[in-house]
């Protein structure tokens, strides 16, 4: 085949796939949402019992330990785990200080995946004990990301405006969920959760999903942060009722 047949088959390729994947389908929230759950055990009347006879009340201020679930999941075209980064607890302790100057929190702090051994919600309370923390959060997340063809991407076709007409679409959502547990009676306090979204448009070539999984989450972060700190505050507030 002549070198100079080769722009004219690439193009005829990417115009054949173009209806393959061109529009958006809508990302699935409930099976993004699915992926912070283990698979339930069986729930007797005595778990039910031993649960509703938990409680707890945390001193003013107190000591909070923060965990992020670092694991594995089915993988599929659409749905990722998250890498949590340095940046992210950054920001959160960022969203925590209002709450820590307001004399809520003593102090907050990361647990290490390394000091936590084990994988159960045990091993974590066991590691936060340690560190003589009062409260754990505990913080899951996952995304989602669709790749999809817009009204420019005719222009791929041409070869050349395959590398310069915004044709194709990332649109990536990120779910994240926390919970915050007594550590010493495993009592339940309350459950955060938030999400992000963003659309990256841009050259097929050039246009990266892990980038817009990025952004996405650093909206949810944000949201995250703002909510959390809300809750501590509406907790702070029912404990002062109770007494």
């Amino acid at each position: 085949m002549r070198a100079g047949c080769l722009p004219f088959l690439l193009a005829f390729c990417i115009l054949v796939s173009l209806p393959a994947c061109s529009g958006s389908r809508g990302l699935n929230r409930l099976a993004l949402h699915e992926t912070f759950h283990d698979n339930p055990d069986v729930v007797t009347r005595q778990d039910i019992a031993a649960t509703m006879e938990l409680s707890g009340h945390l001193p003013t201020p107190y000591r909070l330990a923060i965990f992020f679930k670092h694991k594995d999941f089915p993988s599929s075209p659409t749905l990722r785990k998250v890498d949590w980064l340095s940046a992210d607890a950054e920001l959160l302790q960022r969203a925590l200080e209002p709450v820590k100057e307001e004399g809520i929190l003593q102090q907050s702090f990361f647990l290490a995946n390394s000091t936590v051994q084990g994988t159960t919600f045990r091993d974590i309370r066991l590691a936060a004990a340690r560190y003589n923390a009062d409260a754990i959060l505990v913080i899951d997340g996952a995304s989602a990301v669709e790749r999809y063809n817009n009204g420019h991407a005719w222009w791929y076709a041409t070869g050349l405006g395959a590398y310069l007409a915004h044709g194709t679409e990332s649109h990536a959502l990120f779910m994240m969920e926390g919970t915050l547990w007594d550590v010493q009676s495993g009592y339940l306090y309350g459950t955060q959760t938030a999400e992000g979204e963003t659309t990256l448009i841009g050259p097929a070539p050039s246009l990266e999903d892990t980038k817009a999984i990025a952004e996405a989450k650093d909206v949810a972060m944000a949201r995250f942060g703002r909510e959390l700190a809300d809750m501590l505050r509406l907790l702070r507030e029912k404990q002062k009722a109770i007494k």
